[in-house]
């Protein structure tokens, strides 16, 4: 079975929050608990007026080796066959070890349910032959989704205010060095 992941490439991203949306309509997340499960920040550096931006729209990588997963006390995470992985939770019980261990903040205490939540690459979308909201919602092509044996030869596996990937192996990618706009 093919296993996927992520595509991003900065300098396309105008910040628009189309992904963040999307992943908040499709999943129905909560709003006002905390939780959002894709984000985009956004990052500046320089000296006026010599300021550049970098946006990272992140979410879940769905790692090869997913530090939340070993960190849960109750097994309530899983990695499917296709890389995906999934976080049950009816088995929660909102220990928020995940959180800490996860380098890349993708788990999300929920305050109203004492629960942990996270991205789940639409797996719903997925089963039905579609991407993920997030990426289909991006208007111009930044975030994109597919087969990761597709993307794993593509730009690069770390840029710059992204924590390092050789623990986890996160299934993202970078097209471009992201400073300079």
């Amino acid at each position: 079975m093919a296993a996927y992941g992520w595509l991003f490439d900065p300098k396309r991203c105008i910040e628009c929050r189309a992904c963040e949306a999307a992943c908040k309509q499709w999943n129905q997340v909560e709003t006002g608990a905390g939780v959002r499960w894709r984000q985009v920040h956004v990052y500046e550096k320089g000296i006026f007026p010599q300021v550049v931006t970098q946006a990272l729209s992140v979410a879940c990588n769905h790692c090869d080796r997913p530090l939340c997963l070993m960190a849960c006390p109750v097994k309530a995470y899983y990695r499917r066959a296709d890389g995906i992985v999934i976080l049950d939770s009816n088995k929660c019980v909102g220990c928020r070890y995940c959180l800490k261990w996860c380098p890349y903040g993708a788990p999300q205490f929920n305050q109203r349910t004492r629960k942990m939540e996270k991205c789940t690459m639409c797996a719903d979308r997925v089963d039905a032959g579609l991407p993920p909201a997030c990426a289909a919602s991006c208007p111009t092509g930044a975030l994109r989704w597919g087969k990761w044996e597709e993307i794993v030869s593509q730009g690069t596996d770390q840029v710059e205010n992204f924590p390092t990937p050789v623990t986890t192996r996160p299934a993202i990618r970078f097209v471009t060095a992201p400073w300079g706009r």
